[in-house]
């Protein structure tokens, strides 16, 4: 499959003391809040890959 470049958009809920963990993190680390969402995304893909 090839993966396009181009980001989109989306939109969730999350309960309010992770969204504060992970403005804190993101604040101490300097490190975009997106890109700690897509790491996670990458991380969880890969763990259940197997599944797929």
């Amino acid at each position: 499959m090839i993966e396009s470049k181009r980001l989109i958009s989306l939109v969730f809920r999350i309960p309010r003391s992770k969204l504060q963990a992970l403005k804190g993190l993101s604040t101490r680390t300097r490190v975009r809040q997106s890109e700690y969402l897509r790491e996670a995304i990458e991380d969880l893909l890969a763990k259940y890959a197997e599944q797929q």
